[in-house]
């Protein structure tokens, strides 16, 4: 891990939230004795203007002393700050704003660097084409994964994003495209078409490509014969390197009657030749847009990897955590083997992983607690001869990508290959623009967070996918900085947004709880009871400190589960 990436990140993020704290204080004619990066014991600092600027030795936080209030700013405590620089003596409103400055830099500081990073130019996906899926109006205008989409209808497409919301502009109706192939701009024309209900239909192209795994399900294929098995990762084609899916797609049909190959077989490189064989037939789905299927290769993430011989039915609770609610999967029970590829799934065609997901999906009637699964058809290929089994999917209870519970069916596979980020462009915008979009995004964000508090109070999500601490932080900033310096300071501002909107909570310890204490005080003429605030904070202290070891405990099984 690159712990010295996330010090940088939680230090720069501490110094934000304390000098909004600070510098809102000195302007309120407050006597700031510390200003610290850091609890505990003093490492390094230099006293300018009264105060002591440090550095002490536990990172994860700071603080502000002022004079006239104790760190926590609660209660009034004998030192020797002129009256007229305490901290306690000021007005209420005076409080109320220094308390929610920290919060409020934190909050101003992501639409800074989101405006920096739109005008430096923002990262966004190239207009390329990662899959085409077989009989929508893109592959029967012809485009293959790889193609680069230049216009569509006369409007340039600079990236992905502008591809997306020109498709997403037309009407039912032809329409002309210009793209380009193998260093050449070809024309295309292809018709947008909507479903009986007026609906349009989806276009049929996607950005993700898949990676460059293969799967073999006929061991008298040519890939068979010459030795290649599932989950085989191309290295190279006929001396050509591949790095994804299209790319691999390009040099099988540029292939004559032998094709060589390099492969990954785990860590081990292994060289194959594979003879074409005209006698030989594959068997099954074979709609594949642009997959040339002379050598009995597929994408990988049509197979099966493993089938899970038991499955979770509640991932909530203490229950999951001791694995007290599991069954037998669905697909151990009814036999499904590593390497099968689905071919078919109540008579819909597979071509990726996310058909199979999409057809078991489409099992669930009803929704949440009370849903339940009806039978389904599959359609195998297992040693080049189809398999046909019906199953009745498995009702489970797990959480999205956002943390939110959710029911739905699933069979106990998990896919052989992956998918893959394709080429990125850099898209500059002016200041207008950029500060324009990096305040709405900003506040979109505030938004999504408020709400999954929300959920999280009412138990509509899983705590332990919402909240992390900081063996998280630690890693999502390692895996940040890997990716660039542009992905760390968007992971940044979202963390500042996070620490923001957490310190505005009405809870006693936090920022929040000062500002219901002090708005209270605001109504009332008169703070309240000295007695009341101090069980508060220790209330508030305590739950802060069980709250840490939970999260702690989330973060070490996320570590050790990834």
């Amino acid at each position: 891990m690159n712990f010295l990436s996330a010090f940088a990140l939680i230090a720069i993020l501490v110094f934000i939230h304390e000098f909004g704290h600070f510098i809102v204080a000195k302007a309120c004619g407050v006597h700031c004795k510390v200003l610290s990066i850091g609890y505990g014991k003093r490492l390094v600092g230099f006293e300018w203007g009264g105060t002591d600027y440090r550095l002490s030795m536990l990172p994860f936080g700071g603080y502000v002393l002022m004079g006239g209030a104790d760190p926590f700013g609660v209660s009034e405590f004998e030192d020797d700050t002129p009256e007229d620089k305490s901290f306690m003596r000021k007005s209420v409103w005076k409080r109320l704003l220094i308390v929610a400055a920290g919060p409020a830099f934190n909050l101003i500081l992501p639409i800074i660097c989101f405006t920096a990073l739109l005008m430096t130019g923002e990262k966004q996906a190239a207009p390329s084409v990662g899959e085409v899926k077989w009989g929508t109006s893109a592959h029967n205008a012809g485009l293959v994964a790889g193609d680069d989409i230049m216009q569509i209808n006369g409007v340039e497409t600079p990236s992905w994003l502008i591809v997306y919301k020109q498709l997403e502009r037309l009407e039912a109706g032809k329409y002309g495209m210009v793209i380009e192939r193998a260093g050449e701009q070809k024309k295309l024309r292809f018709r947008m078409r909507a479903d009986r209900e007026g609906e349009m239909e989806s276009f049929g192209i996607q950005y993700l490509r898949k990676d460059t795994a293969i799967g073999v399900d006929d061991s008298r294929s040519p890939a068979g014969i010459a030795g290649l098995k599932t989950k085989d990762s191309v290295v190279s084609a006929n001396g050509l390197p591949v790095k994804d899916y299209p790319e691999l797609l390009k040099q099988l049909k540029n292939a004559k009657n032998i094709l060589e190959l390099d492969v990954l077989r785990g860590t081990e490189r292994l060289s194959f030749s594979l003879q074409e064989n005209p006698a030989w037939k594959p068997v099954g789905t074979t709609e594949f847009s642009g997959l040339d299927l002379r050598w009995g290769l597929y994408p990988a993430t049509v197979f099966i990897d493993e089938v899970s011989e038991t499955i979770s039915v509640d991932d909530s609770g203490f229950l999951s955590m001791v694995g007290g609610n599991e069954v037998q999967s669905p697909a151990y029970l009814k036999g499904l083997k590593s390497g099968d590829r689905f071919s078919k799934i109540d008579g819909k065609v597979i071509g990726s992983w996310g058909d199979v997901l999409g057809a078991i999906s489409d099992s669930m009637e009803g929704e949440g607690e009370t849903a339940k699964a009806r039978l389904v058809k599959l359609e195998l290929v297992r040693e080049g001869q189809i398999k046909t089994i019906e199953m009745l999917p498995k009702m489970i209870r797990d959480t999205s990508i956002t943390g939110e519970y959710r029911y739905r069916p699933i069979l106990g596979t998990t896919r052989a290959g992956g998918y893959t980020d394709g080429p990125t462009v850099r898209e500059k915008h002016s200041f207008g623009v950029s500060i324009t979009r990096a305040t709405k995004e900003t506040g979109m964000i505030i938004g999504f967070i408020v709400k999954q508090i929300g959920k999280l109070v009412t138990g509509e999500a899983s705590v332990s996918k919402n909240i992390g601490g900081p063996v998280e932080i630690v890693r999502q900033a390692s895996e940040a900085a890997e990716d660039g310096f542009y992905s760390w300071i968007q992971l940044m501002s979202m963390l500042s947004i996070s620490l923001g909107v957490v310190n505005l909570l009405p809870f006693p310890v936090l920022d929040g709880g000062q500002i219901l204490f002090y708005s209270f005080e605001a109504i009332r003429g008169k703070p309240l009871p000295l007695r009341f605030r101090e069980r508060a904070q220790q209330i508030g202290v305590l739950f802060l400190f069980m709250l840490m070891l939970f999260v702690l405990v989330f973060d070490i099984n996320r570590w050790l589960g990834s």
